[in-house]
């Protein structure tokens, strides 16, 4: 019956291809748009992990604005005091520093760039795990000393300084009428998003330089705290709570996230939209399907005679069921795996094209396959039960 389905099928090849074409693209389709989001997930999941997971950010909450219909973000909450408590009473927390965050416009000489300025104090280097191109960090004496020195984003320095040359220059860094000149010491590496803050497009400052000169404000943007251990983050996030629950009484003016709650979070929204983007493009696979449906209505009609002639010879419904089925499967099976191949181009093309990462999991292969089997054992059950159900004396008359 194999053997038959697809002699049946090679003497009507371009029909064939032609039925099939609705099945490739669909396979294709789900195999490019979910190794789109799979590359996504992973890489987002890759520079949340880069750092450890045992980082936790403390941030300002939101209130009820009018009506009780919007949010909106509070900002005068935290203060650098909540960050050196913190590091006093809690014992699962091994570093925390305050943070001061902006967006200034930066110049050397006739250069200028928008750049985020962050001030923090030294431990966030190894807190975020940040290398180094060129030069040094800043260290507790320049946090002791108020030292205005920087370290720069690679982005940054190739925009003010043209000849690289970035190390010990003076840039000037711009709020309204106030201008404040620091010393770079240090160019970061090239290292993409790191939780709240792009490096390569940022300047890092001593905190005490910058609290009372250029932020000109007592309450922080956030506070970062690390934990000992990954196993004691939760038990750290616990006792930051308590803490900041016994000075505020309120748990919405203050927001605790975990690097374990993100990669919670990433995981759950990439299921959610692979899983929508894979249902668009099955809708190819359905389109498909009717079109195998319409192919083998077809091919029944056109070979009466012959299955009358094979109920003649004593060939029963199940057999004639079953051969119909079979070249059904066989048309999409077929497709499937021609739609794999072209699902792996179409994802190489997307990388290459787009500069995104795509990464094709054989499961999402194996689902794509099933799938296409799948209709096509769907879309073949009515055909193959109309062959089967011919009474085989009419089906010899049939011209």
């Amino acid at each position: 019956m194999l053997k038959e389905a697809f002699r049946s099928i090679s003497h009507n090849k371009l029909r064939a291809v032609l039925s099939m074409i609705g099945i490739i693209i669909g396979v294709a389709a789900v195999i490019g748009v979910v190794s789109v989001a799979e590359g996504t997930s992973r890489s987002i999941k890759q520079s949340l992990t880069a750092i450890g997971s045992n980082l936790i950010l403390i941030s300002p909450g939101f209130t009820r604005g009018g009506g009780g219909r919007t949010a909106i973000a509070l900002t005068e909450v935290l203060e650098k005091e909540d960050a050196d408590k913190i590091a006093q009473t809690c014992p699962s927390v091994l570093h925390v520093t305050p943070i001061q965050q902006g967006n200034f416009v930066v110049q050397y000489e006739r250069q200028n760039a928008v750049a985020t300025v962050l001030a923090s104090r030294p431990v966030l280097f190894n807190m975020l795990n940040i290398k180094l191109a060129q030069g040094s960090f800043f260290d507790e004496s320049d946090e002791r000393g108020r030292r205005r020195v920087a370290v720069i984003g690679k982005e940054v320095a190739d925009q003010l300084f043209t000849d690289g040359n970035a190390l010990g220059q003076t840039i000037r860094i711009t709020s309204g009428s106030m201008r404040q000149s620091y010393v770079v010491v240090g160019v970061l590496e090239k290292s993409g998003n790191l939780l709240f803050l792009n490096p390569d497009r940022s300047i890092l400052i001593p905190f005490s330089s910058a609290e009372n000169r250029l932020f000109r404000r007592k309450n922080v943007s956030m506070i970062v705290a690390q934990a000992i251990s990954e196993t004691l983050a939760a038990q750290a996030v616990s006792e930051i709570d308590s803490i900041l629950f016994e000075k505020f009484q309120n748990e919405e003016r203050y927001r605790i996230i975990s690097q374990d709650a993100l990669l919670e979070t990433v995981n759950q929204t990439m299921t959610m939209l692979s899983f929508m983007l894979g249902s668009i493009a099955g809708i190819s696979l359905l389109v498909g399907g009717i079109g195998i449906m319409n192919i083998m209505l077809v091919t029944v009609t056109e070979r009466t005679r012959e299955i009358g002639v094979r109920k003649a010879i004593g060939a029963s419904r199940r057999h004639i069921l079953i051969q119909f089925l079979l070249e059904s499967i066989v048309l999409t099976f077929v497709a499937g795996l021609l739609g794999i191949v072209a699902g792996f181009g179409l994802s190489k093309l997307i990388a290459s094209v787009g500069s995104i990462r795509t990464v094709v999991t054989p499961t999402v292969v194996f689902i794509a396959v099933s799938v296409s089997v799948l209709v096509g054992l769907f879309f073949g059950v009515w055909p193959a039960v109309r062959a089967s159900k011919l009474n085989p004396v009419e089906a010899l008359r049939y011209e």
